[in-house]
């Protein structure tokens, strides 16, 4: 899950004034963290301190504390271009607005692979055809990352 809606299911699942003490405390979180481990670690202090008021949601955020700070496994010049989910957000709005166009639905499989096709190949032509310059600095170090990731758990398996 992105870091972007944590915001916003901190901003739904708690009252107004709780909910902006406790984002102004995660983005110090956030910023002022050394890695991985220290930030779940904070992060879990700061669930502890609203355990009482909201017991089922911040043991929900407890449980997923890791993944919302993911992003802190990459390169401190790279993180704010990864911890957000724009990019997909926008090409799923793209095939929504398709899909309403249509009269609310696809008329078949082949129709949606198309469309999700051409909506891709569009966006190869144009927005993405030039990638942002320092992931394109840091692609050798973005992939040793997924190499390790992935290669290293399917390759001894």
């Amino acid at each position: 899950m992105c870091f972007v809606h944590l915001k916003r299911n901190i901003r739904r699942n708690m009252g107004k004034e709780a909910s902006k003490e406790f984002l102004k405390k995660l983005h110090q979180i956030k910023q002022f963290s050394a890695g991985l481990e220290e930030a779940v670690e904070r992060f879990k202090a700061l669930c502890d301190r609203y355990q009482r008021s909201y017991p089922y949601f911040m043991k929900e955020l407890k449980e997923k504390a890791e993944k919302y700070f993911n992003f802190l496994r990459y390169p401190e010049n790279i993180r704010r271009h990864i911890y957000t989910t724009n990019a997909v957000e926008n090409f799923n709005r793209r095939i929504e607005e398709i899909r309403l166009r249509l009269g609310g639905y696809f008329q078949s499989v082949e129709i949606l692979e198309m469309n999700l096709f051409l909506q891709r190949e569009r966006l190869l032509q144009g927005r993405w055809k030039k990638p942002v310059p320092i992931l394109k600095a840091n692609a050798y170090e973005l992939r040793q990352i997924f190499n390790r990731k992935f290669y290293g758990q399917t390759q001894n398996s």
